[in-house]
């Protein structure tokens, strides 16, 4: 059933990649009480034909383009131009409050802390694990803000942590949105 799903999403294949639109709530790797995740169907998308490699992640509460290598050489060449920010990532998100400037880059380290018994990733100033995220601010409305989010680094949780930080955080956001 998942896997019937999961096809409906694909939205472009070549020889070289497969491109998924990924839905809210569907995990892109295991983790704890994920029981279906696109990782481990990976073997199935493709029929048998080659071996997809995941190049990129996306947060289980984040719908979005996800692209698939069907090679190992593939993988790293793709894997190598996120990190290059040859290809570049863009995020809308709807957030309480608005930031302070309409448009900025926030370069806060982050690690893992416990806040009422959840992990969540935080700004830690004692870590060396910059990351880097800019926004522009694209309109305002009865107390939300809808943001255009350009993550620079790939660390876990980028984008909810820094809205956090800077004290705006994502409409809905059950992990990150503390209200």
């Amino acid at each position: 059933k998942e896997i019937k799903q999961l096809f409906k999403t694909i939205i472009y294949e070549d020889k070289h990649i497969l491109v998924l639109n990924k839905i809210n709530g569907l995990a892109v790797q295991g983790g704890s009480k994920v029981k279906f995740n696109i990782d481990m169907a990976l073997p199935y998308l493709t029929k048998g034909q080659s071996s997809l490699k995941l190049t990129h992640r996306i947060d289980k509460s984040t719908s979005g383009i996800l692209l698939l290598a069907k090679s190992k050489e593939v993988a790293r060449d793709i894997t190598g131009l996120f990190k290059k920010n040859k290809i570049s990532k863009t995020y809308w998100a709807l957030t309480l409050n608005s930031p302070k400037q309409k448009e900025n880059t926030i370069k806060v380290p982050l690690s893992k802390v416990l806040i009422g018994g959840k992990e969540i990733m935080a700004a830690d100033f004692k870590s060396n694990k910059i990351a880097v995220t800019s926004y522009q601010v694209l309109e305002k409305k009865n107390g939300f803000t809808l943001l255009e989010v350009y993550p620079k680094t790939g660390r876990k949780h980028q984008i909810r942590a820094h809205l956090l930080y800077i004290k705006a955080p994502i409409l809905g956001d059950k992990k990150y949105c503390l209200n």
